[in-house]
């Protein structure tokens, strides 16, 4: 019988290529899940620098909300050496001549010359210091510190009010004593109480010889501004032009002051919104942009090109710029950006030219800053725009005022006599947790009495509150407005026609607030300014109402700037609920998410797959293993000759 062989079955079979074949063709469809879901996710990167820059953008532009708050104002001055100065933000603008300047200075006066200053005894007894009309501070001398270093340094631990020093003269040591302020109303006066030895000497008084020699008199500075006269205590002069604070240098000095806007806060500002605003388009630019290939390569389009939500948003954009500002006047000036020196470049871009836009904000601040963020422009000079809420629309709107805000105020029951207080007398004014007694000497005037009052009340810490003469009544109030402000005043002496009329019945003062409405709704007064509370168009509008007058007080037109328009345009693209932006991302993410679940569960029917194909060439290969096994037994079975050779061969070679 012919052989028979099975062994060629499963020759040149490899198992493991051909299930690596197989398991690639089933990783197919996750490949192209898998490149579809890079694209979504690229996409989506797209969509997040939309947001980002959009939201940066929006940051920016937040500094325009208050530009009149940057409506600083600086000081030029034709000799800087004669005057330094600076201004509020609400100084008016003007230019004022200053000249014959006088410059304040304190007392000095010295000693007669001693021998040594610590080894010769001067004497024992009592110093007394009285600064301008202020209490008396009674030094005590005795064999301890009756040098003269011994008298200066018992004065200087007096806090009288004066300095004192020793000093060598060449032939002697000399005793000086110096006001610790300027101003006529600080000049002092030493006198002596049982003294002995030389102290005596050091007693000083304008009409009286004898004692200690005045070397400088204690004087008020003054300056002419534009002709007329003006005083200080100090070198430094408030309140003559209002809103600027002068600081005198030079006596004899002149100068020309200039008031003038200054501009450099709302270029910068203007500057980094133009900034933001360019690297916004530039991104929005880019990320919807074709790029046409070159030397015969195709082109590449933008993540997000052809997005009708970009689109729509982009015009938005550039119409804020180029169209006319809301609520400016037609046919002002300076009604558009363009105006003022911002202007739209071919690509979408802003191009500023900041000398146009100082020059602009230089001729008409409140017009150009309309422009850019909210302003208010009110009829009545008792009125002034503070600021506006986010709920505030652009309008014209009534204020109506039904009682002007008030200072906490107390007025003694009478007038202080001409020939001033017949006693001493001690006031004790509180407010909060701060209590201030201020001594009076017997023969204080009523003027004396005010400027008293006020140094004591500005040294302890209670300078919010002032004493006037109230024709010839002594009267205290606070320097602010409103419920917030309350103090209390008590005296040492009854009420009587001798002494300050405060008495020893403690007087409370209390401020008002301002009480009335604008537009008709509800206002609420915190000192001088009413805000909109009630419900309207002009809810959280701010004004500011000075004086007394009550019933109609004009109007108030508050504009809507670059800010506001631009800032609502960009959160309804970034709400996270309703914005395109939002809803695009959103969208993204949830295709990104099925496509997830689709390649799960490919992956997970691949190696299902792929297990069972390694279980079936297992089985098959057990099975032709067996065969095989099988094929052989045959072989031997069917061909014995085959086994009788190979015994007989071995039996013969044995």
């Amino acid at each position: 019988m012919s052989s028979v062989s099975i062994s060629g079955l499963v020759s040149g079979i490899n198992v493991q290529s051909l299930i690596t074949s197989l398991s690639a063709a089933y990783q197919q469809p996750i490949t192209l899940l898998q490149n579809q879901q890079q694209s979504y996710q690229s996409t989506l990167s797209a969509w997040g620098s939309v947001q980002s820059s959009l939201s940066s953008l929006q940051s920016t532009v937040a500094g325009l909300q208050n530009v009149t708050q940057l409506n600083n104002r600086t000081v030029n001055l034709s000799n800087s050496s004669a005057v330094s100065g600076t201004a509020s933000a609400n100084a008016p603008l003007g230019t004022y001549s200053l000249s014959n300047i006088v410059l304040a200075q304190t007392q000095s006066i010295y000693s007669q010359d001693f021998a040594s200053a610590t080894n010769t005894a001067v004497g024992t007894g009592t110093l007394q210091i009285q600064v301008g009309s202020g209490s008396v501070t009674n030094i005590a001398i005795d064999s301890s510190n009756n040098s003269l270093n011994g008298i200066a340094a018992a004065i200087n631990q007096s806090n009288s009010g004066v300095n004192a020093a020793v000093i060598f003269d060449g032939t002697g040591y000399r005793l000086t004593l110096t006001g610790n302020n300027t101003g006529a109303a600080n000049a002092f006066t030493v006198s002596t109480s049982g003294a002995t030895g030389s102290l005596g000497a050091l007693s000083y008084s304008p009409s009286v010889s004898g004692g200690m020699t005045e070397s400088q008199t204690a004087r008020n500075a003054s300056v002419s501004i534009n002709g007329l006269a003006v005083t200080s205590a100090t070198n430094t002069v408030s309140g003559a032009i209002p809103g600027v604070s002068l600081n005198l240098l030079q006596a004899s000095g002149s100068t020309t002051l200039t008031v003038a806007n200054d501009t450099s806060a709302f270029v910068t500002s203007v500057q980094s919104f133009v900034t933001a605003f360019n690297t916004t388009m530039g991104t929005l630019n880019q990320l919807t942009a074709f790029n046409p290939g070159s030397n015969g390569a195709s082109g590449q389009s933008g993540p997000l090109i052809g997005n009708a939500g970009i689109q729509t948003l982009r015009t938005q954009l550039l119409n804020l710029i180029s169209g006319q500002g809301v609520g400016t006047t037609p046919g002002s000036a300076y009604a558009s950006l363009g105006a003022v020196g911002v202007s739209l470049a071919q690509d979408g871009t802003l191009v500023l030219d900041s000398g146009k836009l100082g020059s602009a904000l230089q001729s008409n601040y409140n017009a150009v800053a309309g422009l850019f963020g909210q302003v208010g422009t009110a009829t009545n000079a008792n009125v002034q725009y503070v600021g506006a809420g986010n709920s505030t629309q652009p309008g014209t709107y009534a204020v109506n005022v039904t009682s002007g805000a008030t200072q906490a105020s107390v007025t003694a029951s009478n007038p202080v006599a001409s020939g001033g207080i017949t006693s001493a007398e001690t006031l004790v004014i509180g407010s909060g947790a701060t209590s201030v007694s201020v001594q009076l000497a017997s023969g204080s005037t009523i003027d004396a009495i005010v400027a008293t009052v006020n140094a004591t009340l500005s040294q302890q810490g209670l300078s919010n509150i002032s004493a006037v003469n109230n024709n010839g009544s002594l009267q205290f109030q606070s320097a602010d407005y409103g419920s917030a402000q309350n103090f209390t005043v008590v005296s040492t002496q009854p009420a009587s026609a001798g002494s300050t009329g405060i008495g020893t019945t403690l007087l409370s003062a209390k401020g008002t607030d301002v009480v009335g409405a604008i537009n008709g709704q509800v206002g609420t007064g915190a000192g001088q300014q009413l805000t909109v509370t009630g419900p309207g168009p002009a809810l959280g509008l701010q004004v500011n109402i000075s004086g007394q007058a009550t019933g109609s007080l004009g109007s108030i037109t508050v504009s809507q700037g670059l800010y506001q328009q631009m800032n609502a345009i960009l959160t309804q693209a970034l709400n996270t609920q309703s914005g395109f932006v939002s809803a695009a991302t959103s969208g993204l993410n949830n295709t990104i998410k099925g496509i997830n679940q689709q390649i799960t569960q490919l992956q997970a029917s691949a190696a299902s797959q792929t297990a069972l194909l390694q279980q079936q060439f297992n089985a098959m290969q057990t099975q032709v293993a067996q065969l095989q096994s099988v094929g052989q037994y045959l072989t031997a079975f069917f061909n014995p000759s085959n086994s009788s050779s190979s015994s007989s061969s071995s039996s013969t070679g044995g």
